[in-house]
C-alpha cells in the first residue's frame, strides 16, 4: 500500500505519484462444449459431402482438407495456437490408423461386385457415413482435449490411435 491507511491494492506510481489502484482482469469466459459442438456438426456435413466424392485420390485429398479445417477451427475456439504442419501430421496419424478398414472395406467391395448397380450406392453412402463419424469422432477427441487445457503441440497421436481402434467399425 502507499501508505498505511490506504486501502488494499493501492500503491503510488513512480511515474505521476499519485495513487492508483490496481483492476483485476475479468477472468477469462471458457468456451462451451455446445459451441465446439457446433463446430463439429458442421464439419460432419462437410465431411459425409465430402465422402460422396468417388474419384480415388480427390476424395482422401479432400477429407484431409476438411479434417485439418476442423482442427484449425476447434483450436481457434479453445484459443490455442495452430499449426498446420501438426495438424498435418495429425491426419496423416488418422489415415494411417484407419488403413486396415479401408483394406477391409475394398475386399467388402469386391465380393459385392456380384449387385452392379447396388454396390455401387451402397459403396458411397458407406464412405459418406464413414467419412461423418471419423470427423465426429475427432472432434471429440480434440474438444476433451482442449477443455483438459490441451494444445495442438501437446496432443498424443498415440491416444488417437486408441480411440480410434476401440471404436466399432
Amino acid at each position: 500500500p502507499c501508505w498505511t491507511t490506504s486501502p488494499p491494492g493501492w500503491h503510488r506510481s513512480p511515474y505521476n505519484r499519485q495513487a492508483v489502484t490496481t483492476v483485476d482482469a475479468p477472468p477469462q469466459a471458457v468456451p462451451d462444449r455446445a459451441g465446439a459442438m457446433k463446430i463439429v456438426h458442421r464439419y460432419v456435413a462437410t465431411s459425409a459431402a465430402a465422402g460422396l466424392i468417388s474419384v480415388p485420390v480427390l476424395d482422401v485429398a479432400a477429407l484431409g482438407g476438411v479434417h485439418i479445417s476442423l482442427i484449425k477451427r476447434l483450436t481457434e475456439y479453445y484459443g490455442a495456437e495452430f499449426s498446420e504442419h501438426t495438424a498435418r501430421n495429425i491426419v496423416i496419424a488418422i489415415t494411417a490408423s484407419l488403413v486396415p478398414g479401408v483394406i477391409g472395406s475394398v475386399l467388402t467391395n469386391k465380393a459385392m461386385r456380384v449387385l452392379p448397380y447396388v454396390s455401387h450406392v451402397v459403396g458411397i453412402v458407406t464412405m459418406s457415413a464413414f467419412s461423418g463419424a471419423v470427423s465426429y469422432g475427432l472432434g471429440l477427441v480434440f474438444i476433451k482435449h482442449f477443455e483438459g487445457g490441451g494444445t495442438l503441440d501437446s496432443f498424443n497421436i498415440d491416444h488417437l490411435h486408441h480411440v480410434f481402434k476401440r471404436t466399432p467399425a
